[in-house]
């Protein structure tokens, strides 16, 4: 079996016990199962949550879909928008015009690591998003062959001194 049908298998296994904690719950309250009808909806709507698949994922992904996202966040379309446009939030458009928001940006909490957005707005002064993106995330040898992502999120304070200084660098670099 390949790790994908392996994650799948574990997602559906977590999915299982967290749906099943929630109906105890709902039917120790007496809740209405009218309130479940709508199967497909709920269905969908968690669906929506999962990481979108595309041709960028093997480095930059995987991505949350806008649609996922908001629903996760709980929050409106316009504020993500907004949150790309002032470089609170990662987002990268593809071709098509979809906006994706990688996945490895987010807490579990839904927030964004500082760090990961100061080394972002560093790079966009001079890079196109997908370009930032990847610098992001690809093994760097200024950074010990690790990503600027693994210094800045879970390294040391020097890793994280570090990948900031590559991110200036290469900035610069690119603006000349």
């Amino acid at each position: 079996m390949s790790d994908l049908m392996d994650q799948k298998r574990a997602l559906l296994d977590e999915l299982t016990n967290l749906v099943d904690e929630r109906f105890e719950a709902a039917e120790r309250a007496g809740v209405d199962a009218a309130l479940y009808e709508d199967t497909a909806a709920i269905a969908a709507a968690m669906v929506s949550a999962l990481p979108a698949a595309g041709v960028h994922d093997q480095i930059v992904g995987p991505f949350y879909d806008t649609t996922g996202l908001t629903s996760w966040l709980g929050i409106s379309k316009q504020a993500v928008a907004k949150r790309v446009k002032h470089s609170t939030m990662i987002g990268c458009q593809l071709q098509s015009g979809t906006w994706v928001y990688p996945t490895w940006q987010f807490t579990e909490q839904g927030a964004v690591d500082r760090e990961l957005l100061e080394a972002w707005r560093i790079l966009r002064e001079h890079a196109n998003a997908w370009t930032a993106a990847l610098w992001m995330r690809s093994p760097n040898p200024d950074l010990d062959g690790h990503t600027a992502v693994e210094c800045l999120t879970s390294g040391s304070a020097a890793h994280r001194k570090l990948a900031m200084d590559a991110a200036r660098a290469d900035a610069e670099r690119w603006a000349a």
